[in-house]
């Protein structure tokens, strides 16, 4: 006699790795060219981040060197101050805006210096980040679009691993931190990191484990460092797994940045300028994989520069890929949900 026994097909179908989308992205405001652009362009600009479904935008700073990407009486302002316009235009299409502060293009070379200069740089940032802070407050409170606050200055594994130079980096970040959290109490406050893997594991567990218990920040972004090759696919895992450990210790959110371009000049690979290109979809797809083990929060830098079609021939077919691969995969996701 047969038997036939019928097993359930859930049983045979493995439930397939979840990939979150990309909800945020960086931009970088430059002078010649966001500093020139008119309601128009953002809106263009706004547009084709609804159709990548971002929800947050991240203005990498208002403030290079001395120029102030908003009206001011104290920075000289660009000839189209753009932050009024980006903070209404992402109320209409319901995106947040988390606000960079002073980018100053020195940032990498001093704080290679002794901690005596450090300390004296780092002194003199904090006064020109909160007076520009203390300006774009009353211009921020006004819009719904307004998420809280992203600190410019990025952290990494090699410039404070000296004990009294890191210090000084915890001083910096906890005074600014609270001064930020004081003027916009509830908002959030966010920083990112990389690691270009000359730090253990548990050493790198433990400078963020310092940093979140001397400051206010409540974010913090870890980069890839795919698009850099900083860090591999293999030894990503490790440090991420350490980063989120940290955060949860101490009561905080992460996101990771993943870099969707590729570079092809500029240090290690030569003496020339940065440059990049955008990655191929398969790339970002893998690193989009693995940041969705440890966060939902995944952000891309940056979507203007690499992802949209503003971003040239090969910006724009990436564009048309990525949105093109996200409306396969909401088919396909939904497609499996009738089948359960």
């Amino acid at each position: 006699m047969i038997i036939m026994i019928v097993l359930s097909q859930s049983i045979f179908l493995k439930e397939p790795e979840r990939i979150y989308p990309i909800q945020g992205t960086f931009i970088q405001l430059l002078e010649n060219s966001h500093g020139q652009w008119d309601e128009n362009d953002w809106l263009i600009f706004f547009s084709y981040l609804k159709k990548l479904k971002i929800s947050d935008l991240y203005l990498q700073w208002t403030v290079a060197d001395t120029r102030a990407f908003f009206s001011s009486s104290s920075f000289q302002s660009v000839k189209f101050p753009p932050l009024e316009i980006i903070l209404k235009l992402a109320e209409q299409f319901d995106i947040k805006i988390n606000i960079g502060l002073v980018y100053d293009y020195e940032y990498w070379n001093q704080i290679t210096k002794n901690s005596h200069q450090v300390k004296i740089y780092l002194d003199e940032l904090l006064s020109r980040s909160i007076f520009a802070a203390e300006q774009i407050t009353p211009i921020a409170i006004n819009y719904k679009s307004f998420n809280g606050w992203y600190i410019t200055e990025e952290v990494d594994d090699i410039n404070w691993k000296l004990i009294d130079k890191r210090e000084l980096l915890f001083s910096y970040l906890g005074q600014l931190s609270s001064a930020l959290e004081k003027l916009t109490p509830g908002y959030q406050i966010a920083i990112s990191g990389f690691c270009n893997g000359q730090i253990e594991i548990t050493e790198f567990n433990k400078f963020w484990n310092q940093l979140f218990k001397r400051t206010r920040i409540n974010l913090a972004l870890f980069q890839d460092g795919i698009g850099t090759n900083k860090l591999t696919f293999s030894k990503l895992p490790d440090y991420l797994a350490a980063f989120k450990q940290s955060a949860i210790d101490n009561q905080r959110e992460i996101g990771v940045i993943v870099e969707i371009f590729r570079q092809t000049d500029g240090y290690p690979i030569n003496k020339k300028p940065f440059q990049a290109v955008p990655a191929d979809l398969f790339r970002i797809n893998r690193q989009r994989q693995l940041a969705s083990r440890f966060s939902q929060n995944i952000i891309a830098f940056s979507i203007p520069t690499y992802m949209m079609p503003i971003a040239g021939n090969s910006g724009e077919a990436l564009y048309n890929r990525y949105l093109a691969d996200i409306e396969e995969k909401t088919n396909s996701n939904s497609r499996l949900e009738r089948l359960r």
